[in-house]
């Protein structure tokens, strides 16, 4: 068997492979494994299901991944096509949830975003190619497959993508705090809302808070005042949801 292409969509890690092979199976190309599909319950599903599978060492595999985070297992994806913003919106919504992601660096945090939106049925996560993580098997890991199983819109200019959101009659929220803010427990989300979610470090950029139709904050009860922006994410979508 060759090696990945650098185009290759590799993902690692038994959940993520797992919930890949159960909503899309028709994508796994291949399976990489430490262990033989005889010690293996999982792996011996997956070649049964006609799934190549190379085996390797756990230094070859942490190789090919760059990361040793892999539990003994990756897969090779068939690319997806992602469409962008304007594809998106020409689809009617009566109800539907956006992620807008400003400056999501970090894979755990960014995965993990992801995964909640994913969860509670977000309908895309839209970010700028320039001030945001890349999809790497890292990312999918930390988001159990989400990053692979819901629609990622990448734009090129982060306030002129929010624009056209409230164009096409999305309501903008963005998380933050301060005196302007309300509280998001005691909020009414519009049926379309666009979540504004920024780095814990930078925040979200002054020119994308301000054109927010509205900004909210989750509060506090217990002595530690603060919440990572993968926690928030997972609240905000659950409120948005109830």
């Amino acid at each position: 068997m060759k090696n990945p292409s650098s185009s290759t969509v590799l993902v690692m890690g038994r959940n993520t492979v797992r919930e890949v092979f159960r909503a899309q199976p028709e994508r796994i190309k291949r399976i990489f494994s430490t262990k033989d599909p005889e010690e293996n319950a999982f792996v011996k599903e997956l070649q049964e299901a006609g799934k190549p599978i190379r085996q390797m060492s756990e230094k070859a595999l942490t190789s090919l991944l760059n990361s040793d985070s892999h539990q003994g297992i990756a897969a090779e994806l068939k690319p997806r096509n992602h469409p962008d913003l304007k594809e998106f919106l020409k689809e009617e919504r009566e109800k539907s949830l956006v992620l807008v992601l400003d400056s999501i660096f970090d894979p755990q945090n960014f995965g993990t975003i992801l995964r909640a939106g994913e969860c509670f049925g977000a309908d895309a996560a839209l970010y700028s190619k320039n001030r945001g993580a890349s999809i790497t098997p890292a990312v999918t890991k930390a988001s159990v497959g989400a990053s692979e199983l819901m629609p990622l819109i990448v734009v090129s200019n982060l306030a002129e993508a929010v624009r056209k959101l409230q164009d096409a009659g999305y309501f903008v929220v963005v998380a933050a705090v301060g005196a302007e803010a309300k509280n998001a427990l005691e909020f009414d989300f519009p049926s379309k809302t666009a979540l504004i979610l920024g780095s814990e470090g930078k925040g979200v950029q002054p020119l994308v808070a301000k054109m927010a139709d509205a900004a909210l904050y989750i509060p506090m009860k217990g002595k530690i005042d603060s919440l990572n922006v993968s926690q928030a994410a997972a609240v905000f979508c659950a409120l948005y949801r109830k």
